[in-house]
C-alpha cells in the first residue's frame, strides 16, 4: 500500500485535533441542576419542572440527591433527539405496566 508522503505529515495534526476533542469531552459537565438544564435546553425553569413531571423519567433523565434534582445531560440529549411521540414517557410506562398485569 502506497501512502502519499503529504498524508503522513497530516497524522500529527489529526492526533492533535483528536486530543483537543478528547479533552473537551472529558471536561464537560454531565450532571446539571434545574437552572443549568433550562439554559442547556433553552427552556424556562418552570418548563423544565413541567417536563420533569410529565415527560422525563426519574432514574433515567434525572435523579434526586440530597434534596436536589440533577439532570443527566446525556439522557436529555437522547430525549430531545429521539422523542417521536407526543405521549409522555410516564404514560407509556404506565401502559406497559398495565399490559403486564
Amino acid at each position: 500500500m502506497n501512502i502519499p508522503f503529504e498524508n503522513l505529515e497530516k497524522i500529527n495534526e489529526v492526533l492533535e485535533k483528536l486530543n483537543i476533542l478528547e479533552q473537551k469531552i472529558n471536561s464537560e459537565k454531565r450532571w446539571l441542576n434545574t437552572k443549568e438544564a433550562s439554559y442547556y435546553l433553552g427552556y424556562s425553569k418552570e418548563h423544565i419542572h413541567k417536563l420533569k413531571d410529565n415527560y422525563l423519567i426519574e432514574g433515567k433523565h434525572y435523579y434526586k440527591k440530597a434534596g436536589r434534582v440533577l439532570f443527566d445531560k446525556l439522557e436529555l440529549d437522547n430525549w430531545v433527539m429521539h422523542t417521536l411521540t407526543k405521549m409522555n414517557a410516564k404514560e407509556i410506562a404506565n401502559n406497559v405496566i398495565k399490559d403486564l398485569i
